[in-house]
């Protein structure tokens, strides 16, 4: 089992495929596996670092307020360890904070940013939905239902009108050997809801594609149009009828704007 003790933690990781380094960055409460279907096209162009962050899957869960710049050293710290120089990061989410606090504090290991569904700083319905979700998880509600809980506000209305998609997300949910704990999920919480960095983007020199889904609840269209200009390269690529999970709902229309992104035609 490949695993790098960073920090006093373990973090679990996976390298897949040959070429140019990608680093894939999980949002809250996810680990290595949401990446498993844009990974299969990833793979065959890139050498794809996926990893779990401190708080999830197979990585270590110290029991103390994480931030998004430990976790951003994190993975700094990840591809040191690795000897990948620089890297493109893609980042979803929660992840999209910790890449771009990556673009923030070291600028070099950044070949080209992808925010993908994520904001600098979390909005209220997110601080609200996320606050609900762990009450919830205290109350020892089962993982199939915190997931038809999730559902609504994570995923388009196309993905959700089809119960192949419903039943499989409840599924592979339930079915997770690593599912996080009550510790993991508070902490990671935390990090998320009080980092903000809106006044610190002008100066992320990456070049920076921003991915949002036009029915995202968490990061409204409007909000992520606005947002692609306080980048100083900042461009904005919408996915039609997609929520906040573009890589589930849309893994080969994710895979094809990022690879256009990265190398153009």
């Amino acid at each position: 089992m490949p695993i790098q003790t960073l920090n006093n933690i373990h973090l679990y990781y996976e390298q897949h495929g040959k070429g140019p380094d990608l680093v894939l960055i999980g949002g809250l409460s996810s680990d290595h596996q949401v990446w498993r279907s844009p990974l299969r096209i990833f793979s065959q162009h890139f050498r794809v670092l996926i990893f779990d962050n401190r708080g999830a899957g197979r990585s270590s869960t110290p029991d103390y307020p994480y931030t998004i710049e430990m976790m951003a050293n994190d993975t700094i710290e990840l591809m040191d360890a690795l000897h990948i120089e620089k890297a493109h990061i893609l980042g979803h989410s929660m992840g999209g904070g910790i890449a771009m606090q990556m673009a923030l504090l070291a600028p070099k290991k950044i070949n080209k940013l992808i925010v993908v569904s994520s904001r600098p700083c979390i909005g209220e319905p997110a601080r609200m939905y996320f606050a609900m979700r762990e009450k919830l998880k205290k109350q020892n509600i089962s993982e199939g239902l915190l997931a038809e809980y999730m559902m609504p506000i994570l995923f388009g209305e196309k993905f959700l009108s089809n119960q192949a998609n419903v039943k499989g997300f409840a599924q592979w949910t339930v079915r997770n050997p690593n599912p996080q704990s009550m510790i993991g999920y508070h902490h990671q919480l935390h990090a998320s809801s009080t980092r903000d960095i809106s006044g610190e983007l002008h100066n992320i020199s990456a070049e920076t594609l921003l991915v949002n889904g036009t029915e995202d609840a968490l990061v409204p269209y409007l909000y992520a149009q606005n947002l692609a200009k306080k980048f100083q390269r900042g461009k904005l690529v919408t996915l039609p009828e997609c929520g906040h999970m573009p890589h589930v709902e849309y893994p080969e229309k994710l895979a094809e704007v990022v690879m256009e992104f990265i190398q153009p035609k």
